[in-house]
């Protein structure tokens, strides 16, 4: 497998844990996470706060599971920043789309938008 492979096997294996999650929490703590982590490189203190390390961790865990050694040692190379950058990329599916900031729905083309998902007003995120 290659190295892009295996960020993709990671990643679904990311959204697979997301799509495990209660709605609610999906939405409104998990994905949006991921988001502000990807948006701060710099703070890997806050990626260890918000538990993403920890998600990316696990995930890391179940792909390795499936591998043989040489797999398993091009995987533990990859860092836990390119699965998560990967994953919002793979997130994204129509980046000129409007998002809400806080759930990342997308939102409707009208002036005022109102987030059909999580309700917050005004929530432009394009």
């Amino acid at each position: 497998m290659t190295r892009r492979e295996h960020l993709d096997a990671m990643c679904a294996a990311l959204e697979a844990k997301l799509d495990a999650a209660p709605v609610a929490t999906a939405r409104r703590l998990l994905r949006p996470q991921l988001r502000w982590v990807e948006q701060r490189p710099d703070d890997p203190g806050l990626a260890h706060r918000l538990g993403v390390v920890a998600l990316v961790e696990a995930c890391r865990d179940e792909h390795l599971a499936s591998l043989d050694a040489d797999d398993g040692l091009a995987v533990l190379a990859i860092d836990w920043r390119e699965v998560v950058e990967r994953a919002c990329e793979r997130a994204r599916v129509d980046p000129a789309a409007p998002r809400c900031r806080r759930c990342g729905a997308r939102l409707p083309r009208r002036r005022e938008p109102r987030c059909k998902r999580c309700g917050l007003r005004g929530g432009r995120d394009s």
